[in-house]
């Protein structure tokens, strides 16, 4: 097309050339150029079109006016096409650049609007963080208020408890009353410090004399107990003891805090009254077993047998009824001590006439060595038969078993002499 016009750059493109040969070629008029009103030189397509051909040769000759008038009328409908496009270029590049401008002020607007949201933010943080750090120090600082109200005050119930009209507290009492102070003044707080001595001395009263009642009546039972303990049979055992004082502080359990000693003392002696009566019946069993152990014979007597009277005594005392009088017991058991009294002198005789008989039967033997010889020397026998130790020995043996088949233990020793002789000439004969 006739408006088409062409840059340096596009038209040496299209012809093949560098753009310095491209304005030689323009310098020398071979191809025909114009400048845009921005001052930038321009191409033809006409002329680049001639060019290509050949046709395009130095002018010999001025062209004619009105191939002159088209020409300057054709440039000046392409420079006016020219300037329109650069126009709508210029305007659209306008509004492209409006458009951008717009959106990088829209989009810094949003930047801005964003980064003051993003401030706001950070500040009702900042604001936020300030109003924690406030509430945590407030909170830590009225912790520790309330941990030092609460140990000051602890510590001054411990001091108050320390006191001498409280030392007969025990140390479990002394730790549970401690534990209710502390629950007490863990419902406390700081605003209380001013009423907190009164609140103290009142807890402490309330938590005390419950206490305080429970150890007076315990020092009633206490003596009580005593009391009774006193009355109790001089020989008693510690078992014995320890028994009775179980029983009675449990009969006094039974009754109420506030009875009076009087009435504790009644209630002790009650139920200590029937061990009393069976410590009292022990210690006369054991008086009449002794009596008894002493009523047998001293010689002759053996562990067996007093071991024996002990049980059958025992026995017997066991079955007699708990009011039965010490006569009354002595008379019972006097059977049964008799008899064994019997049974170990009988014993004790017939240990005698053992021992007697063995005597007997050890001067019957002996007896026949002086008989031998009598009858040696009245020549009843010889003397080799005198001096026979196995004839001897026989007839010794013989007497031996002799006497003690025959002999009771009570005869005399002229008696077993007369036996032993007449043992020896039977058997001589």
């Amino acid at each position: 097309m006739a408006d088409e016009s062409y840059t340096l750059s596009g038209a040496a493109n299209v012809l093949g050339v560098s753009v310095p040969t491209l304005r030689r070629i323009v310098a020398q008029k071979r191809i025909s150029a114009f400048r845009t009103p921005g001052g930038h030189l321009r191409i033809t397509s006409e002329s680049l079109s001639r060019y290509q051909s050949g046709t395009n040769s130095p002018m010999s000759r001025e062209p004619s006016p009105v191939l002159t008038n088209r020409r300057e009328r054709i440039e000046e409908l392409a420079l006016e096409a020219q300037e329109y496009r650069a126009k709508r270029e210029l305007e659209k590049l306008r509004r492209e650049e409006q458009v951008e401008a717009e959106r990088q002020e829209a989009e810094a607007e949003a930047r801005e609007q964003a980064a003051a949201q993003r401030e706001t933010e950070l500040e009702i943080e900042r604001d936020r963080l300030r109003h924690d750090r406030i509430k945590e120090a407030e909170r830590r600082e009225g912790e520790r208020e309330l941990t030092d109200f609460r140990r000051r005050w602890s510590d001054e119930a411990g001091t108050a408890l320390a006191a001498p009209e409280y030392s007969w507290l025990s140390p479990g009492q002394r730790n549970k009353i401690l534990e209710a102070v502390e629950a007490e003044i863990e419902k406390r707080h700081p605003a209380d410090d001013p009423r907190m001595a009164t609140i103290l001395t009142r807890i402490l009263k309330l938590l005390v004399e419950p206490l305080e009642r429970q150890r007076e009546a315990q020092e009633k039972r206490h003596r009580a107990v005593q009391y009774a303990l006193k009355n109790l049979p001089y020989l008693a055992t510690e078992a014995e003891r320890v028994r009775v004082t179980a029983t009675i502080r449990d009969a006094l359990r039974r009754l109420d805090d506030n009875a009076d000693e009087c009435e504790m003392r009644v209630a002790a002696q009650e139920a200590s009254q029937p061990l009393c009566i069976a410590i009292e019946k022990r210690l006369l069993d054991e008086r009449l077993l002794e009596w008894a152990i002493r009523e047998l014979p001293y010689w002759g007597r053996t562990d067996r047998d007093e071991c024996r009277l002990r049980r059958e005594c025992a026995e017997i005392l066991e079955e007699l009824p708990s009011a039965a009088t010490e006569e009354e017991a002595k008379e019972a058991l006097e059977p049964t001590i008799s008899e064994m009294c019997q049974e170990i002198e009988d014993r004790q005789a017939r240990k005698q006439r053992e021992a007697q008989k063995a005597n007997l039967i050890r001067e019957g033997v002996a007896e026949v060595s002086h008989y031998l010889w009598r009858l040696k020397q009245d020549g009843e026998i010889s003397i080799e038969d005198y001096w026979d130790t196995g004839l001897k020995s026989d007839l010794e043996e013989t007497v031996r078993e002799e006497l003690e088949s025959e002999l009771s233990g009570e005869e005399t020793t002229k008696e077993v002499a007369s036996l032993a002789h007449d043992i020896i000439d039977d058997e001589l004969d």
